[in-house]
């Protein structure tokens, strides 16, 4: 059993689809403290903060894990959209262009610490307008980095992916999964 500090259903679901049990840990480091515009420094620095957060509430009566995930096209950092306009900025700026998600893990048992900071990059086709438009309208784009839905609406545009498909959706259970599979 371990201990998943994040709302991320998504996450959540990533982790039941492997078979590992868990439990819900909140998360109360704020990342809008955070002024980095890297991706990658960005990304690295929140679940940093989310690992800090994590140990102070719960220390490590159960292995805890913590992730953060970012996207970025054309060298800009896309954080969550705040709104649909936003969102719908964000995805104008992908449609026919190349997008990566940059993922970062900390798994923290007693006997062991692994980071990952993972990139899984794709090449879209263009967005069909009316696509677009129900996907905003959809709100699933809400609480996603960049807007992105890789499992959703972003799957049928995907050209050319390099990285791993659960890396896109936000934990990397590849690079994970020899190491929590012991507390499985």
């Amino acid at each position: 059993m371990i201990r998943l500090c994040s709302n991320s259903l998504v996450r959540q679901g990533i982790l039941r689809e492997y078979g590992i049990p868990f439990v819900l840990g909140e998360n109360f480091f704020n990342e809008e403290s955070i002024t980095e515009s890297n991706p990658a420094r960005f990304v690295y620095q929140a679940t940093m903060g989310k690992h800090r957060s994590a140990l102070e509430c719960y220390g490590l009566e159960l292995p805890i894990l913590v992730a953060d995930s970012v996207v970025c096209t054309q060298g800009v950092l896309q954080r969550k959209a705040k709104n649909a306009q936003e969102a719908h900025l964000f995805l104008q700026k992908q449609s026919g262009k190349a997008l990566c998600v940059l993922s970062c893990a900390i798994f923290h048992a007693e006997e062991i610490y692994v980071l990952s900071l993972n990139q899984t990059c794709f090449e879209l086709a263009e967005f069909l307008e009316k696509d677009l438009r129900e996907y905003l309208e959809s709100g699933l784009w809400r609480d996603k980095a960049g807007a992105v839905m890789v499992e959703g609406f972003h799957r049928k545009y995907i050209q050319r992916q390099r990285g791993s498909f659960s890396n896109a959706m936000g934990l990397d259970m590849e690079s994970l999964l020899p190491f929590i599979r012991k507390w499985k």
